[in-house]
């Protein structure tokens, strides 16, 4: 992938995270122009997954004490709400690899 094809896929996802912020549908945005960068609805669907486990793996990966984990995943299902709905929705929700044996519940 180009450093072209890497920013326009950033860009759509982001675009995404907008849209889903403010739509409690759940409704996966989508525009055929984004195909050329995901390929199709899937394809997109798996890249805001991997960006949801990789946002946890990060903000979780140093964090020692409960009360830590507890309140990162508070504000990481606050700040990603629009996503995890669309991924809820599509059957695509489940405990990131990064908060395995902590109570991060997406409900």
């Amino acid at each position: 992938m180009t450093w072209h094809e890497s920013v326009e896929r950033i860009r759509i996802i982001r675009e995404v995270e907008a849209a889903a912020a403010v739509d409690p549908s759940g409704r996966l945005p989508w525009r055929d122009s984004w195909a050329p960068s995901f390929g199709d609805r899937v394809g997109l669907l798996t890249a805001l997954r991997d960006r949801w486990e990789r946002m946890c793996a990060v903000r979780l990966e140093e964090l020692t004490s409960p009360q830590q984990v507890r309140d990162a995943e508070r504000q990481l299902r606050r700040s990603y709400a629009g996503v995890l709905r669309i991924l809820d929705a599509h059957g695509l929700v489940g405990v990131p690899p990064a908060s395995v044996g902590s109570p991060l519940e997406v409900a």
